[in-house]
């Protein structure tokens, strides 16, 4: 199998041959699924902004089929998701449908795809069941599972740390983010003093679970927070003056937060991700050249899950040749291999998931006086948590 390179020629060549298929085009569908209104509204924004890339890297007609992308609003409702997706099978007509954020949402489109003999592809959502418990033939995952990711960066902090404690809000994602960590931490030899929990959306002081924290004598802080709640422990814990480091993902020391963060409480900060700009690769450099020309800026995470997603799901429709199919979709997805920005793409034979790369990221500043994500070291990502069963 011939891994795909995006380069200048790809899409040049691209363009052209989709400018030469237009005369006989037939409609070749793909629904997207995601959350346009509401509170994911922004991350669907950015999705799409992923998919649009793709779209203009492998052409927007391929094999003389016409690539037309059907969106579904989810409003968020995994009720709300098996109607619109119905509708896209049964009235559209799609052969894939790609998107979904939450992992609610998620587990219910795994279950939708197996029933629907119907190919789903999963942006976001990280539930490790969906391509565990609830995995089948027709569920795919692009982005990671909450175990492979954070049990990897558990695994790799306990190489230099011994002892760790861990924050995290009370809910579904809290719980398989955090225990995902301490599973990896201390499946390669740490130990998890403290596990503390602060209530989802409505703790304002961390003061209490500092000092719990630093009276443990552990040597780092682990935590999964998000949004609002990221900007209250990153600042709490600076004004606390702890000097254990506080270790997170790119959620907590997202870069939309910084501002509000304040500088002195984000520079020099270590976290981790599955992409960012500054990854030098030929693949992440196209992509960060030809999203800061469409949209004027470097793209957000969000971009890269939807470019992922799409990429997928374009390259299985384009292994088929003309005649593509539902079934068609579902098989070749199974073996799609592509350069991706952050390294080699492909859906695993267990469990249709993958993880290829986390990167380590320090936040830093550069010669133009202004703060930057530094990529200080490429792991390995780290494996999924056992428990699908493929039927």
């Amino acid at each position: 199998m011939r891994t795909f390179r995006i380069t200048a020629t790809t899409i040049a060549a691209a363009a052209f041959l989709a400018g030469a298929g237009v005369a006989q085009a037939k409609d070749v569908k793909v629904g997207v699924l995601l959350g346009f209104k509401g509170i994911y509204a922004k991350l669907a924004e950015q999705i799409m902004q992923g998919y649009d890339i793709a779209l203009d890297h492998v052409g927007r007609t391929i094999n003389g089929n016409k690539i037309v992308i059907v969106r579904g609003d989810t409003e968020n409702k995994p009720p709300v998701a098996i109607q619109k997706g119905r509708q896209m099978i049964k009235s559209d007509g799609v052969v894939a449908i790609g998107g979904i954020i939450s992992s609610g949402i998620g587990v219910t489109m795994a279950k939708f795809a197996k029933r629907e003999k119907t190919p789903v592809v999963v942006t976001l959502a990280v539930a490790d069941v969906i391509t565990g418990k609830f995995c089948n033939p027709y569920i795919f995952r692009s982005s990671f599972a909450a175990f492979a990711l954070q049990s990897g960066i558990g695994a790799h902090w306990a190489k230099k740390y011994k002892t760790a404690v861990t924050f995290g809000p009370g809910y579904a994602a809290g719980y398989a983010m955090v225990g995902g960590f301490k599973a990896g931490f201390e499946g390669a030899g740490g130990k998890v003093k403290e596990v503390m929990w602060s209530a989802y959306r409505k703790t304002q002081d961390w003061g209490p679970m500092l000092a719990k924290a630093k009276a443990s004598g552990a040597d780092i802080i682990f935590s999964f927070y998000g949004g609002s709640e990221s900007v209250q422990v990153v600042k709490q814990y600076k004004a606390f003056g702890l000097k254990m480091p506080l270790m997170g993902g790119h959620w907590l020391f997202d870069k939309s937060l910084w501002g509000a963060m304040g500088e002195k409480n984000v520079l020099g900060a270590i976290h981790h991700t599955t992409h960012t700009p500054t990854v030098n690769n030929p693949a992440n450099n196209a992509f960060v050249a030809a999203f800061k020309k469409k949209f004027g800026t470097v793209p957000d995470i969000n971009a890269y899950f939807g470019y992922e997603n799409a990429m997928s799901i374009l390259l299985a429709i384009k292994a088929q040749g003309k005649n593509v199919t539902r079934e068609g979709t579902a098989k070749a997805l199974k073996n799609v291999r592509f350069d991706s920005p952050r390294g080699k793409f492909f859906f695993s034979k267990d469990n249709n998931a993958q993880l290829p790369n986390i990167y380590l990221v320090q936040i830093t500043k550069g010669a133009d006086g202004r703060l930057y994500r530094k990529v200080v070291a490429t792991l390995p990502g780290g494996k999924d948590k056992p428990g699908c069963k493929m039927k």
